[in-house]
């Protein structure tokens, strides 16, 4: 038995690699292709290209291990079927059960090797990856700065500070601007509660608008709507705001507090926060789905189709997923359901299509 658990995770392994390496350059060639025309400006934007590239390599690894784990088990199972070692299996006396224990442990170890990778490594890579493109690739001054939680910049003599800064929805929420004259007196103050970008500029609503003079307050008006308070683009905010996806669990966890504390709504995040601890739980899934699916094609039938069935079933696994988080991130499915919802259902499937198979 140690030796069929060891050809098992030997030969899974072989073909995982090699499924992982060509999901990484698939990934690579068509993130070079999207952005060619940045990349090929000049020999060192080619370089800093190259670069970016290199640093994503970490996300793509991740990002595609679960549908590469599958395909690696199907592959090796289907052929282990046209072989007939199926059939010498199953006159040992070997169960099913007994067969997916040695890949359910791999499974476990690539569960701890992904959620390491995305708590160590692709925050990391991640950030200094979107900064390389920004600010070294695309030129975008990083005159924004970040410092006491807010978000500062200037402007000729504007001075603007914005509270929170919604990096999914492109919403500014608490901004103030202030307005200096020559000699650094504040002229001007401008305060919005909240800011949406439509239509290529600024909308902020509930917009109060104060002038000074020597003596104090010269006049003061409010606003329902103003537009082109600030006309920055949303992408200068990015340089140093970061996606979820650039945080780690304990990174993230620390911004939801301190966006609770603030008052901001943390629900969006909250999704985020939970799928960072369910994705790598899919690598188990896959177990299920490919014993489910692979044990089904014998001798007779198309090889090819039990290996398409597998990748249309993590297809559809990354499509339910994605439906779930966005329901999540509308406020309609609660965070920790949003996350975990495609996980419950399709572990339900794969033990249903276990069960139902004629062994």
């Amino acid at each position: 038995m140690k030796k069929l658990n060891k050809y098992l995770i030997s030969n899974v392994l072989k073909i995982l690699a090699v499924t992982e390496l060509a999901g990484l350059i698939m990934f690579m060639t068509i993130e070079f292709f999207e952005h060619m025309d940045v990349f090929t400006t000049s020999s060192k934007n080619f370089a800093s290209g190259i670069y970016y590239l290199v640093l994503r390599i970490p996300y793509y690894l991740n990002l595609i291990l679960p549908l590469s784990f599958l395909i690696s088990m199907l592959i090796f199972l289907i052929l282990m079927v046209r072989n007939n070692e199926m059939i010498t299996i199953r006159t040992s006396g070997i169960s099913t059960a007994s067969l997916m224990k040695p890949l359910m442990v791999l499974s476990m170890i690539l569960i701890a090797f992904s959620f390491v990778l995305a708590e160590l490594f692709v925050p990391v890579t991640l950030s200094t990856a979107e900064y390389v493109y920004r600010v070294k690739i695309k030129k975008e001054e990083p005159y924004v700065f970040f410092k006491n939680n807010r978000i500062w910049f200037k402007r000729d003599n504007k001075i603007c500070n914005i509270d929170f800064y919604d990096i999914k929805k492109d919403v500014i929420r608490g901004l103030t601007l202030l307005e200096l004259s020559k000699d650094f007196s504040i002229e001007k103050r401008i305060d919005a509660k909240e800011g949406v970008w439509r239509n290529g500029s600024w909308l902020f609503t509930d917009v109060v608008e104060r002038t000074f003079a020597d003596d104090g307050i010269k006049m003061k008006k409010t606003y329902a709507q103003m537009k082109d308070v600030i006309k920055e683009h949303p992408s200068i905010f990015k340089v140093i705001e970061k996606n979820p996806e650039e945080m780690g669990y304990k990174e993230l966890e620390r911004h939801i507090k301190k966006l609770k504390q603030d008052g901001h709504s943390t629900r969006r995040y909250l999704v985020d926060l939970y799928n960072k601890i369910s994705s790598p739980f899919v690598n188990l899934i896959m177990v299920f789905a490919a014993f489910s699916v692979g044990l089904r094609y014998s001798k007779t039938k198309h090889i090819s189709k039990g290996i398409f069935s597998g990748i249309s079933l993590g297809i559809f696994y990354w499509f339910f997923h994605s439906v779930s988080l966005s329901f999540g991130y509308s406020e309609i499915f609660p965070p920790l359901f949003a996350a975990w919802f495609s996980n419950l259902l399709f572990f339900s499937m794969g033990i249903i299509g276990i069960v139902t198979l004629r062994t």
